[in-house]
């Protein structure tokens, strides 16, 4: 059975999730690098998702968030990428995904095929998205944002995640003068490299340490030959 995460912010989904990862995970490689991971996945809650969190400002790498906000960002291109999520979302194969989503739930509010995904099909990079699939509800009064990752790196990039996707949720709720709702989603590869792992037990454990990204130059090999 697949781990579940319910909580009222993101960045107590985050700790959660680690603790998850690091108290019930396998030990399995992505290339050359070591990693714990949950292999039956985790299901992730969020009640309460607000984009300024004051355990992610404490515990998170800004640098991070920066990069991850703007790789969310509509028109965003960046030049170590070979895509990103702003092109997915806003041009994929020319169209602009995240108003695709808004008009179906304009025509039918109860809809639920408010639904994109970010992966083409016979997509043979080498690289592929590991957020793969957005959904949008209007339940009551309030937009929900659902999403499947086919991967995630928990300690290394969920914060960031989490973030960009309540920014994307609360565009939504501003489109359609809706409340924001839930975000919840599930992770089919939820892990934490092993470079990771002892700054992993220092924030569930609440020690303070300085949190600077490793994933560029200790993660697997392709990514340190480059491949970013």
């Amino acid at each position: 059975m697949a781990s579940s995460i319910n909580e009222i912010s993101l960045g107590m989904a985050w700790i959660e999730s680690i603790r998850s990862v690091l108290d019930n995970g396998d030990l399995h490689f992505d290339e050359d690098v070591s990693i714990l991971e949950l292999r039956l996945g985790l299901a992730v809650t969020i009640t309460n998702p607000r984009v300024v969190d004051p355990v992610i400002e404490r515990w998170g790498d800004s640098s991070v968030v920066s990069r991850m906000q703007k790789k969310f960002t509509r028109n965003s291109r960046m030049d170590d990428r070979p895509f990103t999520y702003g092109e997915l979302i806003y041009s994929k194969n020319g169209v602009n995904q995240f108003e695709w989503m808004l008009e179906r739930i304009r025509k039918k509010p109860e809809t639920k095929s408010a639904t994109i995904s970010l992966i083409s099909e016979g997509d043979c990079s080498q690289n592929l998205p590991c957020l793969v699939c957005l959904d949008a509800k209007r339940r009551g009064n309030a937009v929900d944002l659902h999403f499947f990752f086919r991967s995630q790196n928990i300690f290394g990039r969920q914060y960031a995640n989490l973030i960009a996707l309540a920014e994307l949720q609360r565009s939504m709720a501003s489109e359609l003068s809706c409340e924001i709702g839930s975000i919840s989603g599930y992770i089919s590869s939820p892990h934490i490299y092993d470079y990771d792992i002892e700054n992993a037990k220092k924030l569930v454990a609440g020690i303070s340490f300085e949190n600077v990204d490793q994933f560029y130059n200790k993660g697997p090999q392709s990514i340190r030959n480059g491949y970013k």
